[in-house]
């Protein structure tokens, strides 16, 4: 029971696929330019707004690996300076002090050295910007502090993650730039100088610790302006590949259907021209049914005649050439009747149902016995056998076949005729007698 329920739900189902496959297929048959084209369009625009997003991820990546490469190298020069030029004057009476200009003999400090490369990279026209901030600046530092929202999220994220740069994409000034920070790490060679300097507003640093952070502010305007130039570009070359392409497709679509229309003509001509020749058939079938039938019906009155009236007169031979002639006129009455028979089966619709051979095949069985009951004939029937097909033209062939079996078998004092079917590979069936 289980098993037929679900065989019910699985034809549900399938049939309510099809009838939604069936639905969605109709508007593509019935307005197939304009479907196609929606779907032109829709492939158009998903790949432009894929084009548009990868290229603001690749110009982002190239920012991104582009300005990383400048603050390890602003950091790098910084440690250089500290251990090459720093460390080498001390105790050589030339002060290291964030006021070296006012100071003869004096360097910079490699903060300060820092910040005056970032001033004069800043003036060089770019727009990059670079800073130093801290939560611990020295006093004679009046911008030492975070100035607004990334700053202090970055301080913050760099004090719980030193190795991971904090980076975000954003508005600064109103031009549209990349901020990238990253800690400034305390050093083994700045400690004793830190802790011990009076003017350091901490004196317990150790080394990891995060003393501040190194910010570049990269404007990223020009490059957008560049990316949507190159992107202005492609959806132009992209909407002429569009037009293009859809008018080719209606030119093709256009012939097919002009194509169609032509063998639509000419599959109406050739019904035509196949009913009038059925009709022709037809007639000539009629025709020649009346004109044959007349002389056979003659020499079959005549010779019946001859040996009913002269039978005393005529010799054995002369009866048997004479039952031979009726026999004959009787078989070319049967060829008339088969061959009106085939004029009506060529003029008939095919009408499709399920039928049951066997009970058909039974049928003609029976026929053929209350024709000729004296005949003694043994007819075996598959049972079970069932088609699908037109149920009178099956009956025809069934008459038919069973009726050359019935008469190639009228010899035999006991007859036996059996119909089957016998299944070969490939799922073939061949009905046999």
């Amino acid at each position: 029971m289980r098993s037929a329920s679900s065989s019910v739900i699985s034809s549900d189902v399938r049939q309510q696929l099809k009838r939604c496959w069936a639905a969605c297929l109709t508007p593509l048959y019935k307005h197939t330019i304009l479907v196609l084209s929606v779907i032109f369009c829709s492939g158009t625009l998903l790949t432009l707004g894929y084009l548009s997003h990868a290229t603001t991820t690749l110009m982002q990546s190239a920012a991104l690996q582009g300005i990383t490469l400048h603050a390890e190298s602003l950091m790098e020069l910084r440690n250089l300076y500290t251990t090459e030029v720093v460390d080498r004057v001390s105790g050589r009476n030339i002060e290291v002090t964030h006021d070296y200009l006012h100071k003869a003999g004096a360097i910079p400090l490699p903060a300060t050295f820092s910040m005056e490369l970032g001033r004069r990279i800043s003036l060089r026209g770019s727009g990059m910007v670079v800073r130093l901030y801290s939560n611990y600046p020295f006093p004679w530092r009046k911008d030492g502090g975070a100035h607004d929202d990334f700053e202090q999220q970055a301080l913050a994220a760099l004090q719980a993650r030193p190795q991971q740069p904090y980076y975000r994409f954003e508005d600064f000034q109103g031009r549209a730039s990349l901020r990238y920070a990253t800690a400034d790490v305390m050093r083994a060679e700045c400690i004793s100088c830190h802790n011990a300097r009076s003017d350091s507003p901490k004196h317990d640093w150790k080394v990891g610790d995060v003393r501040g952070v190194l910010e570049i502010i990269r404007p990223l305007d020009s490059v957008v302006a560049q990316s949507r130039t190159d992107l202005r570009d492609v959806f132009i070359l992209f909407g002429a590949l569009l037009v293009l392409g859809l008018g080719a497709l209606a030119l093709v679509i256009t012939r097919l259907r002009r194509v169609s229309v032509e063998l639509e003509d000419q599959v109406a001509q050739r019904t035509i021209q196949l009913a009038a020749a059925n009709q022709e058939l037809e007639a000539f079938s009629y025709s020649v049914s009346h004109d044959l039938r007349a002389p056979l019906r003659s020499i079959d009155g005549f010779s019946r005649a001859l040996l009913d009236d002269y039978s005393v007169q005529l010799d054995e031979v002369g009866k048997d050439y004479l039952q031979r002639v009726r026999a004959a006129t009787q078989r070319m009455g049967q060829l008339i009747d088969d061959m009106l028979k085939l004029s009506r089966v060529t003029r008939s619709e095919m009408n499709f149902e399920t039928v049951n051979l066997s009970v058909l095949a039974q049928t003609v069985a029976d026929e053929l016995q209350q024709a000729q009951p004296e005949r003694r004939v043994e007819f075996v029937c598959m049972p079970g056998m069932t088609v699908r097909g037109d149920a009178h033209l099956l009956k025809i062939a069934l008459e038919n076949l069973l009726g050359n079996a019935w008469k190639f078998t009228s010899k035999r004092e006991q007859a036996h005729i059996e119909i089957g079917v016998t299944h070969k590979v490939g799922g073939i069936c061949v009905l046999h007698s």
